[in-house]
Formats: C-alpha cells, structure tokens, sequence
C-alpha cells in the first residue's frame, strides 16, 4: 500500500484492522476473540468489500469502557465506598434476624417418637 507521494503507509497508522490485526492490537490470542466480541455486540465492526473490518477507535472505547478503577499503591490514603453486593431475597436471612457466632448447620436428627 502507497499514498500519493509513494511512501508506504505504516500498519501503525491504519485506522481500519483485520480481525487478526484488531486480536494483536487487544493483544488477545485469535482473531476468534474478535469475531465473539462483535457477535456480543460489544465491539462495532464495519463490513467493507466483503471484509470485516474494526475501527482502531472503537477498539480505543472498549478498552475504555473496560478499564477496572486504579487500586491505590500502599501508602495512599484513599476513601473507598463499601461496596454491597445482592443476594437473592429468598437466600438472604430473614429480617431482624441477628447473626451469631455459632454453627452454621443444624441437626438433623428427630427427637419425636424417641420418648
């Protein structure tokens, strides 16, 4: 590939990728990866000449969009919000229940009709 001056123009500067060359960007193993991605309808993809083709700032958003929250070095005083997860209502203890300390299971056994 040339430009009009007839320089090559660089694989770095291409804007459009293969899907083999989007997987290598993401650094992901296969261009199989790619192809799930734009399945799930998390990454867009643009269908040109019969090729697919990934857009290097679309790859750019979802590595944004992706990015887990810095974990702040030892040392760095830092105010974190708790985070809570759900439990499904019937898994969780009934209301006003306290928690103990004791066991976590119960017997199983019956005294009825032992008597």
């Amino acid at each position: 590939m040339s430009d009009d001056d007839g320089e090559k123009v660089r694989l770095g500067a291409a804007r459009l990728l293969s899907p083999d060359e989007a997987a290598a960007y993401l650094a992901l193993g296969s261009r199989w990866a790619i192809y799930r991605l734009v399945a799930r309808g998390q990454l867009p993809a643009v269908r040109l000449a019969g090729k697919l083709r990934l857009d290097r700032l679309d790859l750019d958003r979802l590595i944004d969009a992706l990015k887990m929250p810095a974990v702040p070095s030892k040392g760095v005083h830092t105010k974190l919000t708790p985070v809570t997860l759900a439990v499904p209502r019937e898994l969780a203890p009934p209301a006003g229940t306290a928690r103990s300390s004791g066991a976590v299971t119960v017997p199983v056994t019956s005294t009825i009709g032992h008597g």
